[in-house]
């Protein structure tokens, strides 16, 4: 690649890569000659399936604001030309119970309630703040990834993951409110039932009430990401978009 190719390549941020919908987000992009840092929990896994991997991997906890402070510096610096077309906010977490059970108002400790949100939530505000120079050279997209959770009761979901969503539905509005004039775009998608390796026991029983009649796919959802960081949908700022066959109506 030459030097005029490289400057010229845009570049994604997408946070939560380790699995499913984060896969199928690099692959994406990756298909399309993007740059994916990505960020996770874990180191790079030997075994995933994109190039440039290990270069482009940055390990961070998000539950921690300190180390998510210095990971925002760590990217700024591997941002050699100083622009940033995507940030994909994919992270998220939501404990279970001894038995893997749901938590709900009454069996979530405070702690996990302060761990969900510094993840779903106070990340997001703190990656936009900390690349917001970045985002506005290249005009670029934000894409928030909320939850079906987040608008219904749901009979896997925890209520701190539920509520943490649904603030993160409406943290979207805000921010599409204050860094339009800066020409960065801000959007969410709301996935429903997705057929991914840490699916829910009993999940695939809810495919009998969507009216599609079965499950998504993480490149669905991939599919949908892609389009709200291009060109494409270049006047949609401030939506969420349901990704879930029609599980809502």
């Amino acid at each position: 690649m030459t030097t005029s190719e490289s400057t010229d390549r845009k570049t994604l941020l997408l946070t939560g890569a380790s699995r499913g919908i984060g896969h199928a987000t690099v692959k994406r992009f990756s298909s399309e000659g993007w740059r994916v840092i990505t960020c996770s929990r874990q180191p790079f896994p030997e075994n995933c399936p994109w190039e440039a991997g290990p270069e482009d991997h940055i390990q961070v906890d998000l539950s921690d604001p300190n180390n998510t402070r210095a990971a925002i510096d760590v990217i700024r610096s591997r941002l050699g030309n100083g622009r940033l077309e995507g940030l994909v906010n994919n992270a998220g977490i939501s404990p279970k119970g001894p038995d893997g059970e749901r938590l709900n108002t009454i069996t979530t400790e405070l702690k996990s309630w302060a761990q969900v949100f510094h993840v779903n939530f106070f990340a997001t505000v703190m990656l936009a703040r900390g690349l917001r120079e970045e985002l506005t050279a290249a005009k670029g997209a934000i894409v928030n990834v909320t939850s079906i959770a987040g608008s219904r009761v749901h009979p896997f979901a925890g209520a701190a993951y539920a509520t943490s969503k649904a603030a993160l539905a409406s943290l979207t509005r805000e921010m599409a409110f204050d860094y339009g004039p800066l020409g960065v775009r801000v959007n969410a998608i709301a996935p429903g039932e997705i057929e991914t390796a840490i699916l829910s026991e009993g999940s695939k029983k809810l495919a009998n009430d969507i009216p599609l009649r079965r499950l998504g796919t993480p490149d669905e959802v991939a599919r949908a990401i892609y389009y709200l960081c291009t060109p494409e949908s270049s006047y949609v700022s401030g939506s969420e978009l349901h990704i879930n066959g029609g599980q809502h109506c």
